[in-house]
């Protein structure tokens, strides 16, 4: 028999190792929103541009190309981010090694980000297949330009190759449903969003066991997400689970359809008055009906503090138009 000691020790063990890399200007700055909101994951911040790194929030600051580009960008260049990143491989996987579960984040349309991010997920799959790699990229304006669009198509392709699962975020979306917001807070919006993500697949890890209930473990989320190409993450609250359900379904910046998606994973967060289980089962039950989602797993995280419901919506497996067009130039 084991002590509560020896149990919070082997529970402390058993907990997923994650780690966010945030790579060029737009990946660094999502690692520091993540620091800002107070997401409990570990950081590294990789960026070929010196002044930018130094004023990051990271546990862990990289800059890659010091000795080509003496801490000055990567000149808008992929392929400039590619070669560099592959240069200081080394240095980039050494925090990673320990960990099993790696987010990569990084915009897609410049130099380090574009040339960089996938490149990492690749070396990573390269040396350590069982890893888990999630890329969340955010695709530039249409308005910013053919250079941009045409890196970005390059960026996002190899990324959807080399990660398990790639969730995609664009900023014509964003700017689609501002409507009239100040750019700035526009921007803060596609910040939150990120952050939103990033925090729901950090608390995948903190989903308390429920019995009578299909509970969601490492196991779970690695069949689903390992392989799985492009990805959907949802955020949503309401004033029930049905409501924050649909208000998941519908924050949805790549066009995603999820209609017979590989597998879903389902969370909610509440007080117990706010989870009552007849609403609850009936997630499941229409992700399986309307959706034709066949393999679905979820669980609950008691939170007394959440006024309304939280939920988060994880689909492997989807397809998107809006992603097809860019892969094919037709944006």
């Amino acid at each position: 028999m084991m002590s509560r000691s020896e149990l919070a020790r082997a529970s402390e063990l058993s907990a997923l190792k994650m780690v966010l890399v945030g790579v060029g200007g737009c990946g660094n700055n999502t690692v520091n929103n993540v620091k800002r909101y107070g997401v409990r994951v570990p950081t590294v911040a990789v960026n070929t541009d010196a002044p930018t790194l130094q004023r990051i929030s990271a546990d862990i600051k990289i800059l890659i190309g010091e000795g080509a580009q003496k801490g000055r960008g990567a000149a808008g260049s992929p392929e400039l981010g590619r070669v560099i990143a592959e240069q200081d491989m080394d240095k980039i996987l050494a925090p990673l090694r320990d960990k099993e579960l790696i987010m990569i984040t990084a915009g897609m349309g410049g130099g380090t980000g574009t040339g960089a991010g996938p490149t990492i997920a690749e070396a990573v799959k390269e040396k350590f297949p069982d890893k888990i790699v999630i890329g969340i990229v955010t695709l530039p304006f249409v308005s910013e330009g053919p250079t941009r669009i045409r890196n970005a198509q390059w960026g996002l392709s190899r990324m959807l190759d080399a990660a398990d699962m790639t969730v995609v975020n664009a900023n014509d979306l964003l700017k689609e449903r501002a409507g009239n917001l100040p750019v700035s807070q526009a921007f803060r919006e596609m910040d939150k969003l990120l952050v939103d993500i990033i925090d729901s697949i950090v608390g995948l890890q903190d989903i308390v066991p429920q019995p009578g209930l299909v509970n969601i473990d490492y196991s779970n989320m690695e069949v689903l997400v390992k392989g799985s190409g492009l990805g959907f993450i949802g955020i949503g609250r309401g004033r029930g689970p049905m409501d924050a359900f649909r208000a998941a379904l519908s924050a949805n910046y790549s066009e995603a359809d999820i209609r017979n998606a590989k597998g879903a994973i389902v969370y909610i967060e509440g007080n117990q008055s706010q989870l009552v289980m007849r609403e609850l089962d009936r997630i499941p039950q229409t992700l399986s009906s309307d959706y034709n989602i066949m393999s679905i797993f979820w669980g609950i995280k008691p939170n007394w503090k959440l006024y309304e419901p939280k939920l988060m919506l994880l689909a492997t497996g989807v397809r998107s138009e809006l992603v097809d067009r860019w892969l094919q130039g037709g944006v």
